[in-house]
């Protein structure tokens, strides 16, 4: 990733944004590749904008995973995709901003509330907040005591639902709880056209894959842009598990 301009900066948002940026920068190992490819569509789309490249050939399997990731989050607005990076960071790396000040002088402090504190209250939270905040208890609670039914299998503002979100994280627990949901559509397509293992193939989560196969995913449904699952496969061994 590119640096920021390294000056202080006066917008809160700006400065959090800069300092999680810088931080990642230093601190790649700390994360797992489907998450790094998150935080770099995020960033491509807070300073670039929508996705403006064509999408690399089948053979260029990193590349294109990049361009998903920042194609993925092309209805957010440059100030929604910094804060969601930064939700984000304080999601996978609570004490990041504590770690990283003495490091980086140059950026103001001030900074967004951090994810806990700005979220919808717990009660008013749905079952996507809930999965993308790894919350697992979270979700079998609603699974358990509400009608899960109701959501399952709505597309949020992004053109996702709860089965595309799991995938994406690559949260198998929580996959797993949500394909005992009655109703659930396992081969639900988002508004790309692209299923819950489309997501978990393009982003490399094994185990995610794993599981859809298992409870009878079906590997040939095509996106919008006619490409299957192992089309959009992160690398070999993802390509393999689809044969």
């Amino acid at each position: 990733m590119a640096d920021l301009t390294e000056e202080v900066m006066d917008d809160p948002l700006d400065a959090s944004f800069a300092k999680a940026s810088k931080f990642l920068e230093h601190s790649t190992e700390l994360f797992k590749q489907e998450q790094l490819l998150q935080f770099y569509g995020l960033y491509k789309q807070a300073t670039v904008g929508p996705c403006n490249i064509p999408k690399p050939a089948i053979y260029s399997m990193a590349a294109r995973s990049k361009w998903y990731a920042w194609d993925k989050v092309k209805a957010l607005n440059p100030i929604a995709a910094k804060m969601e990076y930064v939700r984000l960071m304080d999601q996978l790396a609570p004490y990041w901003c504590e770690k990283s000040s003495s490091d980086v002088s140059w950026v103001s402090v001030s900074r967004p509330k951090r994810l806990s504190e700005s979220l919808p209250d717990e009660m008013n939270k749905s079952l996507i907040d809930r999965i993308k905040e790894d919350d697992l208890n979270g979700v079998r609670d609603m699974i358990l005591h509400e009608d899960s039914t109701v959501s399952v299998n709505v597309l949020d503002h992004e053109g996702l639902a709860a089965i595309h979100w799991a995938a994406d994280r690559g949260n198998v627990d929580i996959l797993a709880s949500l394909l005992t949901i009655d109703g659930i559509d396992i081969n639900l397509r988002g508004s790309d056209g692209q299923t819950a293992l489309h997501y978990a193939s393009s982003c490399g989560n094994i185990e995610c894959l794993k599981l859809l196969l298992k409870h009878g995913a079906d590997r040939s449904i095509r996106d919008d842009e006619g490409e299957t699952c192992s089309d959009v496969a992160y690398n070999q061994v993802i390509k393999a598990c689809l044969m």
